[in-house]
């Protein structure tokens, strides 16, 4: 590695350890002693507090461009900090961390911003899964239907609240299989963005009659609480980074106000990750999700509850209805230990009925990205991916799994 990219890399750290003789902590924690690359595994599984920064230059069209920095945290159990893993190109060799911990913040240019924390653990030795996160929002978003009605242009709404989600999952004996329940809790306002109250009309009677409007079918507070059961088959080499192997989840969640929720309705996924290793260089992997929400005809759905298409490419709820299905492949190619290079494409669907599916608009992506593996010690790769949607291409930073 060359002197000025490690000067470069120190020079990063000392703003966050000042008092530290930051060119012997890069040679020590910060270089593969194997292979004399870059990697963060000695740093995250020896340091206390060491974390994995991770910036984020957002570019998702329905929130507008701006910035993110999220902290990923690696714990160990005793056992684990015993084992160490040395250079190998079998990608078998890693530690699966009993926990996981992630903190965040961002903002971006049309106002919107949020944090939230998150947590996973893989416990007694990977029988028990837990996975959960509160995020606080406040989010302007462009929807483009409201009530199962499309509208000619989109309108902007601010979303703010917490949103608490909860899973835990037990494995069936020495199975791939777990079952568990999951929690999810919102508590959201909505209200037209940016506007406080429309006055642009030639008499307050008609500014009146608009701002009324607006409160009653736009401005909501409005409490979801749901309790579900999921169950998963997962075969997957590394949950941070497969190669080959599949994870099969299913959950249905039934909010109603007997826990809490202002609404009553049922919510329904379904997805399936496929993952196949053809050779030591060329991997290939295929999604397959359906969401669904089912409510009774007088039960009017907050505007965020229904789901939306879910691709690189595709601004967030762009294309929203109670029937969502999203198919999308990857190939990737494994240029060595360290690299990879992947190229992919999907189409999702969305209508307010299943037997609309099949007549509803297609929705297409493509993108091309690259990975690198930033902790050999689990397995963990960051990378790039640029994606082109209908409308726009975005840049994502990804961290861990893409799915």
């Amino acid at each position: 590695m060359k002197a000025s990219n490690k000067l470069l890399i120190a020079s990063l750290l000392l703003s966050l350890m000042p008092t530290v003789n930051a060119a012997s902590f890069i040679d020590k924690y910060m270089f593969d002693l194997d292979d004399g690359m870059l990697d963060a595994s000695r740093y995250l599984s020896e340091v206390p507090l060491g974390f994995l920064p991770v910036p984020t230059i957002i570019t998702e069209p329905a929130t507008g461009n701006g910035l993110a920095l999220l902290g990923v945290f690696f714990h160990e159990s005793d056992e684990q900090k015993k084992q160490r893993i040395t250079h190998s190109d079998n990608s078998k060799h890693f530690v699966l961390p009993s926990n996981i911990s992630l903190v965040g913040a961002g903002a971006t240019a049309n106002g919107s911003k949020g944090f939230g924390f998150g947590h996973m653990g893989f416990w007694l030795k990977d029988t028990v899964r837990y996975k959960g996160y509160m995020l606080y929002s406040d989010f302007n978003l462009d929807f483009y239907s409201l009530g199962g009605t499309d509208l000619k242009r989109p309108i902007e709404l601010n979303i703010n609240g917490p949103i608490v989600l909860q899973e835990l999952r037990m494995r069936l004996g020495e199975s791939k299989w777990f079952l568990g329940g999951r929690q999810v809790y919102r508590s959201v306002e909505t209200s037209l963005a940016n506007v406080k109250d429309v006055s642009f009309f030639p008499t307050d009677t008609l500014n009146d009659t608009v701002n009324t409007f607006f409160d009653h079918h736009l401005s909501q507070s409005v409490t979801t609480s749901g309790f579900g059961l999921l169950a998963e088959f997962d075969s997957r080499n590394n949950p941070m980074n497969p190669e080959h192997g599949y994870d099969y989840q299913m959950h249905i969640t039934r909010f109603d106000d007997a826990i809490g929720s202002d609404v009553d309705y049922m919510s329904y996924h379904f997805s399936g990750l496929n993952y196949w290793q053809f050779s030591e260089k060329y991997l290939f992997a295929l999604r397959l999700q359906y969401d669904g929400v089912n409510a009774n005809d007088e039960v009017k759905l907050p505007s965020y509850v229904p789901p939306s298409v879910d691709l690189r490419g595709v601004p967030a709820i762009r294309y929203q209805g109670n029937k969502v299905a999203v198919s999308e492949i990857e190939f990737t190619y494994k240029y060595n230990y360290r690299w990879k290079f992947n190229a992919f494409t999907g189409v999702g669907r969305a209508a307010q009925s299943f037997s609309e599916l099949s007549s509803a608009e297609s929705v297409h992506n493509y993108g091309v990205g690259f990975r690198y593996l930033i902790a050999k010690r689990y397995g963990f790769t960051m990378g790039t991916d640029l994606a082109k949607g209908p409308e726009d291409t975005v840049v994502y930073i990804q961290a861990g799994a893409t799915w």
